[in-house]
């Protein structure tokens, strides 16, 4: 086989070795996570003419603000704030009870119960965040004081989009999902 030293040889036993980069995983509250959500959320709320838009979190019966853009002078949620899951309308859309979309609440107002909070809201649209693992996070959720019928079912479809890369985003930052 020709003369070869030992020098020359190479040895597939054994793999190369490879110096690789330490990542760091920020938290699920970490400024980048919230610098992102932020972001995402702030656009979202201006593209589709909302108040209000956030990201909450389902923790022991209660829905938590976890991330919160409001249109100026709207401060009517902040985040660390929370409500039990029943006085919340998150609650009747996960369930089923609440259509993703609703153009006029006061409208559907009169035709079943809502919870009290939701007495100053006219459009509201929410969709679940799901975790890569299939749990329920919260939901991504935006509301307006008036009546909106410019809103669609593209929008809840696009927002849909939104919550998966929310999910995404969060399970990468508790270390649940590679980036």
């Amino acid at each position: 086989m020709g003369n070869r030293s030992d020098e020359d040889s190479i040895e597939f036993d054994k793999p190369p070795v490879r110096e690789e980069a330490a990542v760091a995983v920020p938290d699920c509250d970490g400024p980048l996570v919230v610098q992102a959500l932020s972001s995402m959320l702030e656009l979202i709320r201006e593209q589709l003419g909302m108040d209000v838009f956030f990201v909450s979190e389902f923790i022991d019966g209660r829905r938590v603000f976890r991330h919160v853009a409001t249109a100026p002078a709207m401060g009517i949620i902040r985040v660390g704030e929370s409500h039990t899951m029943e006085d919340s309308i998150c609650q009747q859309v996960i369930d089923g009870r609440v259509p993703s979309l609703v153009r006029d609440l006061r409208v559907l107002r009169t035709r079943q119960p809502l919870p009290e909070v939701t007495r100053p809201i006219g459009a509201h649209i929410s969709v679940p965040v799901v975790l890569p693992d299939g749990s329920i996070y919260g939901t991504l959720c935006g509301f307006a004081v008036e009546r909106s019928v410019e809103l669609s079912e593209r929008h809840v479809r696009r927002l849909e989009i939104a919550a998966q890369a929310t999910a995404r985003l969060l399970a990468q930052a508790a270390g649940e999902l590679s980036p």
